[in-house]
């Protein structure tokens, strides 16, 4: 069974290993129909430096993806690359997504994956919040987020429940405020394999993964939500594996994604 996944790092995020062309050569040996580069976006003044790329790594990330294609290009059963960013949503950053990472640069796609929330003037990453203070801005933000369309998809939509536990009434509304919003742009929603791997921890049914989390994609399965499976490959030794650890975690709760690129309009 070949896969396609459109959620894959490089080392030049800083939390990742590999070059684009590693990433190519192990997706080829474990059967890909087309993949994506999404490594995170830089910004202009340096936010979340920490972790992602610079704005001087720009032209070697770009360099290091046409590699890729080529590379992909003559392996024994050829397949498609493309290059993307993943991208927090601020509405500062509004012109630097659409006039520079889509219209200057050229990027094939921008993914939507929201990984703070502000307070006072600081980050927080949402996995590690349970202030629900701050869940209601999240949660508003991400609907935000989404409805700009600037973004092929939503990675780990469900990402905040790593944090709050316990689907209360106010927990399910807030991920039924982000599925509908996803729903009402047409936008695909991401099982994202990397958090497969993560230490269990302790929700209203026992022991599960940080993300995905079950509930939250019977929800969205329910409600008519278009659903994808990504890797979210931060090891070349990822690429595939992981996008089929979400593919297998979507049969064992009885929801039928959509083929990535096919969703996308990439295939």
């Amino acid at each position: 069974m070949t896969i396609s996944s459109f959620h894959t790092h490089t080392r030049l995020c800083k939390h990742a290993s590999g070059n684009p062309v590693d990433y190519v050569r192990q997706a080829a040996a474990d059967g890909c129909s087309a993949l994506g580069f999404s490594d995170h976006c830089p910004y202009p003044d340096g936010t979340w430096s920490a972790s992602r790329m610079t704005v001087a790594d720009v032209p070697e990330y770009f360099e290091m993806v046409r590699a890729a294609k080529a590379e992909a290009a003559k392996a024994a059963a050829p397949f498609p690359v493309f290059g993307g960013f993943e991208c927090e949503w601020y509405p500062a950053y509004q012109s630097w997504y659409r006039d520079y990472l889509l219209a200057e640069l050229g990027a094939e796609f921008l993914v939507y994956g929201a990984h703070w929330v502000s307070d006072n003037g600081d980050f927080w990453y949402i996995a590690e919040v349970d202030d629900k203070r701050l869940f209601r801005r999240y949660i508003d933000l991400s609907v935000e987020g989404i409805r700009t369309g600037l973004y092929a998809y939503i990675a780990h939509p469900d990402l905040f429940l790593a944090g709050f536990r316990h689907m209360d009434a106010e927990v399910t509304a807030g991920c039924i405020d982000i599925i509908d919003a996803a729903v009402g742009m047409d936008m695909p929603l991401e099982i994202n394999g990397l958090g497969l791997q993560r230490a269990k921890i302790r929700g209203d049914n026992g022991l599960r993964s940080p993300y995905p989390v079950r509930e939250f994609w019977e929800l969205a399965a329910g409600r008519g939500a278009r659903i994808i499976c990504n890797a979210d490959a931060h090891r070349p030794e990822d690429v595939v594996k992981s996008a089929r650890d979400a593919w297998a975690f979507a049969a064992e709760i009885g929801v039928k994604p959509e083929d990535t690129a096919k969703a996308l309009a990439f295939s």
